[in-house]
């Protein structure tokens, strides 16, 4: 087996294609070999069917010219093979034949051949079909981008108007409710009436607040709007500012947050989105925790990793729920220990911003005894 990897003129700019070409014969890999190499496109010699399957699931060509009568492993065995891989399935494949009978041509087209050509080459003939059939191809490579993107696109609208038909309407429509009693009925309200009735205000908008920050980071990942930009983070810094901003949460419940880390320790992580899952999971344990409880943060280093785990020992989570927590597009809203609500879209974006970051985030969890939540990051 040779390859040849010429990389010269006439792609305007762009890597030119890669021909996998497949023939026992060394004359036929010459002269394909000159006609192709001398219009600027790279080349991968295989001379048999098996080496053929190889080099086309390692390197994934853009076309491969298969001859059809080899020993070993014949073109008709080879590409009805290649049309079975996922890998290798979507590369078109021409027929090399001498034989120009109608059912030999017929049966390559079976096992999953776009054309033939017959020997003798001519490289005109050579080169429209080979042209013709590789820009079918970015073409249709091309529309699978575009109908995943758009299926994509599709997907986090439905979860975005999903999100914002259920989880907005009721704290939106509680706000509403109690800023018109308020209004309506100021004169009538007590002092303590009215603190209580702001209180409740103020945490219904801070509930909205939260999920709108979540609803629109979690878009931006799913549109690659999302900035990142990695840099070596103290670890127990960034802890200690978001429990600073949970603070009010967790004083509500007289919950004491208890956190075990080396200030040495430090991780690769982007600033914003390593304080989304922060915040994310410490407001989680928070939320679920009684009233008097505690919560434990710590970190240590495995594998060129920090492995840091949020514990609580609050409500827990049900063994069958666990498996669905981090999937996107299943509906986990359970309400807190304090009646707190939420749209469970947090944590799936904790897991895709984790990943973006070269980690990874689970969970161990027992019902009514608490959870413990962990995620590694690489450390710096």
């Amino acid at each position: 087996m040779n390859e040849d990897t010429s990389t010269e003129t006439g792609f305007h700019n762009q890597s030119p294609p890669l021909i996998l070409i497949v023939d026992d014969l060394p004359q036929n890999l010459a002269v394909l070999g000159n006609i192709l190499r001398d219009e600027g496109y790279q080349l991968a010699i295989a001379n048999n069917g098996k080496q053929a399957i190889s080099i086309a699931i390692s390197r994934t060509p853009d076309l491969i010219l298969l001859d059809i009568a080899m020993p070993e492993m014949d073109g008709l065995t080879a590409c009805s093979l290649l049309k079975n891989n996922n890998i290798t399935a979507g590369i078109p494949v021409i027929f090399l034949t001498a034989r120009i009978e109608p059912e030999d041509i017929l049966n390559g087209f079976k096992v999953g051949a776009v054309d033939y050509i017959t020997k003798p080459f001519k490289a005109g003939e050579l080169l429209a079909r080979v042209s013709t059939h590789i820009e079918l191809k970015k073409a249709r490579d091309l529309i699978v981008k575009q109908k995943n993107e758009l299926s994509q696109a599709l997907s986090t609208k439905d979860k975005l108007f999903s999100i914002v038909s259920h989880d907005l309407k009721s704290p939106f429509s509680g706000l509403l409710l109690m800023s018109n009693l308020m209004v309506e009925n100021y004169e009538t309200f007590s002092k303590a009436e009215l603190l209580e009735s702001l209180v409740l205000v103020r945490d219904t908008a801070d509930q909205v607040h939260l999920l709108m920050q979540n609803l629109l980071n979690w878009a931006r990942l799913q549109n690659q709007t999302l900035s990142f930009n990695p840099a070596s983070l103290p670890l127990v810094d960034e802890i200690t500012k978001t429990i600073e901003v949970l603070k009010l949460n967790s004083s509500k419940k007289s919950i004491d947050i208890i956190v075990n880390i080396p200030h040495n320790t430090k991780v690769i992580a982007d600033t914003d989105l390593i304080r989304i899952i922060i915040h994310n999971l410490i407001g989680n344990a928070i939320k679920f925790s009684y009233s008097g409880g505690r919560i434990y943060v710590s970190a240590e280093s495995t594998d060129n990793h920090i492995v840091t785990k949020i514990i609580d020992y609050g409500v827990g989570i049900p063994a069958k729920k666990i498996g669905e927590i981090f999937v996107n597009g299943i509906s986990r809203t359970t309400p807190g220990t304090a009646n707190e609500m939420g749209s469970g879209l947090g944590l799936v974006l904790c897991k895709e911003m984790v990943e973006k970051m070269g980690g990874t985030i689970g969970v161990t969890s027992e019902s009514g005894k608490g959870s413990t939540f962990w995620f590694t990051l690489p450390s710096a």
